[in-house]
């Protein structure tokens, strides 16, 4: 029998050694990820055979990530009859051929070139270079990396007052956020921002894990025209070393796709649920 707990933030460091272990580019094989969502999706964990299972308690049905570690089928084959999410490509043959594989297209992650980001070089990009060009035309501005918590911290809570919560997990998305600026060190991410007139005026929350920088948080004030492409560049730019960026999921709303689909991304990482029936 497997024995799950509670997800704390001071199990960070042992969760981590194993999702290092992905090379999927996979979202939710993140600490920021997991972490971020731990107490809204009641979030369990467990080691079997040197390998971590994660389970989200917050429906009916339990449901888990991919195992990630020494032996993921063996623990496959050790939960019995239970679903899987945001699983890979890479990983479906490591399921029972009986078992049913569903696409979840809002799930799929949006994966980037960085140096698309920090240039918006030619012809696909040229909107959202004029948006930085006019940014910096416009506004005298500073961008800052892994600035004071508390100012941060005041941004998200002035900004999710003028932005409309959709569902469940806009309305504890706040909270979630604060709870990583406030572990940041612990969970190993890093922030930027930019102030324009010494006030922050977008702001994003992400780490790099191998060649890819995940972006966790991304929020800016729509009055500044041109602050999400700007904020989106001036923070690839801190990680000259990446080569991708993957910038999550769209969870199926129209205005969220049609934004992350206008940075032409390099690919979509097909996520899916796998159902196994024994």
């Amino acid at each position: 029998m497997i024995t799950f707990k509670p997800l704390k933030k001071d199990d960070f460091s042992t969760i981590n050694k194993y999702l290092l272990l992905d090379k999927t580019r996979s979202c939710e094989k993140t600490a920021g990820a997991l972490m971020m969502w731990r107490d809204f999706y009641k979030i369990e964990w467990a080691i079997f055979d040197e390998t971590l299972i994660i389970k989200y308690n917050n429906e009916e049905t339990p449901f888990y990530m991919m195992p990630v570690g020494a032996n993921p089928e063996g623990a496959i084959e050790a939960l019995g009859n239970a679903t899987f999410v945001g699983i890979c490509k890479e990983d479906l043959h490591k399921f029972d051929k009986n078992a049913e594989i569903i696409p979840v297209r809002e799930n799929f992650d949006y994966l980037y070139e960085a140096e698309s980001f920090r240039t918006y070089a030619g012809k696909r990009l040229h909107s959202k270079r004029n948006f930085v060009n006019r940014f910096k035309a416009t506004y005298k501005y500073e961008f800052l990396f892994d600035s004071d918590k508390s100012e941060l911290i005041e941004f998200f809570k002035e900004i999710d007052k003028k932005q409309p919560h959709l569902d469940e997990t806009g309305k504890a998305e706040l909270d979630e956020i604060i709870d990583l600026l406030e572990n940041r060190e612990l969970f190993e991410l890093h922030t930027g921002a930019i102030k324009v007139d010494g006030k922050i005026i977008c702001a994003t929350i992400g780490t790099q894990l191998h060649d890819t920088l995940y972006v966790n948080v991304e929020k800016a004030d729509k009055d500044y025209i041109g602050a999400y492409p700007m904020i989106a560049s001036e923070f690839a730019k801190a990680f000259p070393e990446a080569l991708y960026i993957n910038r999550e999921d769209d969870l199926g709303e129209e205005g969220l796709r049609i934004s992350k689909l206008s940075y032409k991304p390099l690919c979509l990482l097909e996520k899916h649920e796998v159902i196994v029936n024994k």
